[in-house]
């Protein structure tokens, strides 16, 4: 008993150590990719990049991405479409499988974060959702960035699961995606909700899987078309979170 007592000890000082060394070192990293982001955004957004990497291996989280697209598939332009929310992790291991050009849509709230959230304003498209006229700007924004080839990383959901149960589908993405008849990737992340569950502060080490499942193509396909597609989507997600 006083020998697990001893370890657990051991265990908490180690993260502790480990989390104010990741903050030290997060501040000046994400500041300095602020401030080039205002000169070069894609210079900025490559250094928030690295710093994503750096933190996501520094915490001892591993992240294997699972393509099951044909080699063929041109990945861009697209919509990279996460079916469950489970973990504030999410984010940051599903922009690890993103290639890049690619940028994110975050809610203002958490674009808000010190630091941290300050850094979502160099690659994020800020959504203000009792704006309408703002969140009519961000899809014009989207609709021109993914026409030039660029990747967008949204949650279906939009919020985050309590407990592993999926919340009713928003219809943004799908009509991002119909808008710039853009494919749609559907994604799914296995492995951060037990590195980091809902409501839990401390990070565990693990192995993180990202699957990008089939692309969806909406070429041709218009706005009445959007519930169906949230149907498909819908149902994809039915039958992966059931095996």
């Amino acid at each position: 008993m006083k020998y697990n007592a001893i370890t657990a000890t051991v265990h908490m000082a180690v993260y502790i150590i480990r989390s104010l060394a990741n903050i030290i070192i997060m501040v000046p990293w994400i500041t300095c990719g602020i401030i080039i982001g205002i000169i070069h955004k894609e210079a900025g957004c490559g250094i928030i990049f690295s710093w994503n990497r750096f933190f996501l291996k520094f915490s001892g989280i591993e992240v294997r991405i699972q393509n099951d697209n044909e080699p063929s598939e041109i990945l861009s332009g697209c919509v990279f479409t996460l079916l469950g929310q489970t973990s504030l992790l999410d984010g940051h291991v599903g922009v690890c499988a993103i290639p890049r050009p690619c940028r994110g849509i975050v809610n203002l709230e958490y674009a808000m974060i010190p630091i941290f959230g300050w850094g979502m304003w160099v690659f994020c498209y800020i959504l203000i959702r009792q704006w309408s006229w703002q969140s009519k700007r961000v899809l014009s924004k989207v609709d021109k960035f993914l026409k030039i080839g660029g990747n967008l990383w949204v949650s279906i959901e939009g919020r985050r699961s309590k407990n592993g149960t999926r919340s009713p589908y928003k219809k943004g993405p799908v009509v991002m995606a119909i808008k710039s008849q853009a494919k749609i990737i559907p994604v799914i992340i296995n492995g951060t909700r037990e590195c980091l569950g809902y409501g839990q502060w401390r990070i565990r080490e693990g192995v993180v899987t990202v699957r990008l499942l089939n692309a969806i193509s909406t070429k041709g396909m218009t706005y009445e078309d959007r519930e169906g597609l949230v149907r498909q989507l819908s149902y994809i997600a039915e039958k992966e979170f059931s095996n």
